[in-house]
């Protein structure tokens, strides 16, 4: 039997849900050179947001308790990620141009790319599953409702 909080608890995460994924797919077209790699994160990130979002759903529709939830600062500390993702790439990606020797350059830029996208989908599963990335105090959703 479902209740209105589980309803509600579904509508904040299913915008949570958007939310995150629309940040990740525009830091992928900034980072990652290769359509395939690209490509493979994408359909994973599609899958996931599909499973979670059945998860929503089951929690709604047969119980609201132990359902997958999205909270705000799971969306924060998932932008802060990427942010910081993003600009070690870029400094990374500056350093190897400057250092690197021409021929080596592309195939340094290429293996930063596939490290930077695995720390991203990382990033993305803690924030869509583990409950978060740590920037965050735990007890901070509390305090809010309190």
């Amino acid at each position: 039997m479902s209740t209105g909080s589980s309803l509600l608890d579904f509508l904040i995460s299913v915008v949570g849900l958007i939310g995150i994924f629309y940040m990740i797919y525009v830091a992928l077209d900034g980072i990652v050179p290769d359509a395939r790699m690209k490509q493979i994160a994408r359909i994973a990130l599609g899958v996931a947001g599909a499973i979670l979002a059945l998860l929503m759903i089951k929690s709604v529709l047969f119980g609201g308790a132990g359902g997958p939830v999205i909270t705000p600062a799971q969306v924060i500390e998932f932008a802060i990620a990427i942010i910081v993702i993003y600009a070690v790439f870029y400094i990374l990606s500056l350093l190897i141009d400057w250092i690197a020797l021409p021929a080596l350059a592309p195939i340094l830029k290429y293996v930063l790319a596939a490290i930077v996208l695995i720390a991203m989908l990382i990033a993305a599963e803690r924030a869509l599953f583990g409950g978060g990335l740590g920037f965050i105090p735990s007890n901070f959703q509390t305090k809010l409702s309190k």
